[in-house]
């Protein structure tokens, strides 16, 4: 006891001095948050004459205002096929030119399906699809307004000589029948997934390529792309590369490829408005809010790009 007793009347000072520092900075603390308490907690507990966060308004070039549900008048969300995706964004930057107040998200791609799937969950206000509608979503009650019809091209990477070709030397080089360009150089076939609209266009309109077209599928004779992106990139960076596009990504993104003439035509305008230019397809928009109430299947979610960008 007494060795206690001893050690509490020799404690140090500097002791004492840290341990009423540590109750000052304690009060300290306590004081503030009750007057923090005071200025905000207590407004908020006694109420206000509106509802509760609705006093401010959110920008309308914001995310959160674009994506908002239901959507705010002027704003207009559409998603589907990436092949539709660069003619129409220029098509809502030429409405928004004309319209300042309106606000046109164009997202990326989620395919046709995506886009119908999209629509009939109102997901998105317009979807965009490059191919007819199937009998599943026909029967689900979507319609399909056609708005744009578009050349399907023979598009070559610019290190390609030849500005030509015709429909037999098409179906040839997907067969592997035809291999060299007219320099000599290989020909690198690139090939979209099964399905792809552009695909689907060239086979209707030349039976021979689709006979090539399913035969290199089953043989797993070509590279498969499975993305429109992907598919320009490949081209652009693949000497003596071939494939299919819309000639409105190629003009429209300013990509670095050549459109080759078929049979002698350009995919201009003309002539395939006068059918002397084959290969073509219609892009179709389905509005939301369709009649019937069974959905048709789907799994893509779109990711939001404003529209130009």
């Amino acid at each position: 006891m007494e060795y206690t007793v001893a050690m509490a009347e020799t404690a140090d000072p500097r002791a004492s001095a840290s341990l009423a520092a540590l109750w000052a900075a304690v009060l300290l603390g306590v004081a503030g948050v009750a007057i923090l308490a005071a200025v905000f907690v207590a407004p908020l507990l006694a109420g206000s004459n509106g509802p509760p966060f609705l006093e401010g308004q959110v920008p309308k070039n914001s995310l959160l205002y674009q994506r908002s549900t239901p959507r705010p008048h002027g704003v207009l969300h559409l998603a589907g096929s990436g092949s539709n995706i660069p003619l129409t964004r220029a098509l809502a930057d030429a409405f928004v030119a004309r319209s300042p107040d309106a606000h046109i998200v164009v997202f990326e791609s989620i395919g046709s399906s995506g886009g119908v799937m999209a629509v009939y969950d109102d997901v998105v206000d317009l979807g965009l699809i490059s191919r007819p509608l199937s009998e599943r979503e026909a029967l689900v009650g979507v319609d399909a307004i056609p708005y744009a019809r578009v050349p399907v091209v023979v598009a070559v990477n610019l290190s390609v000589p030849d500005t030509a070709i015709t429909t037999d030397e098409l179906a040839d080089i997907f067969a592997g029948r035809k291999t060299r360009w007219s320099d000599g150089a290989p020909i690198t076939v690139l090939q979209r997934e099964r399905g792809d609209s552009g695909h689907v266009a060239v086979a209707k309109a030349l039976p021979a390529f689709a006979a090539a077209d399913e035969a290199a599928y089953r043989e797993h004779r070509w590279r498969v792309v499975l993305h429109d992106r992907a598919m320009q990139e490949a081209l652009a960076i693949t000497p003596g590369a071939v494939g299919l596009l819309d000639v409105g990504a190629i003009s429209l993104q300013r990509l670095p490829l050549r459109a080759l003439e078929l049979d002698g035509y350009a995919p201009s305008e003309a002539s395939v408005q006068s059918g002397r230019y084959p290969f073509r397809k219609i892009w179709r928009s389905p509005p939301s809010r369709p009649r019937a109430a069974s959905p048709p299947t789907s799994s893509a979610s779109p990711t939001p790009t404003r529209a130009g960008s």
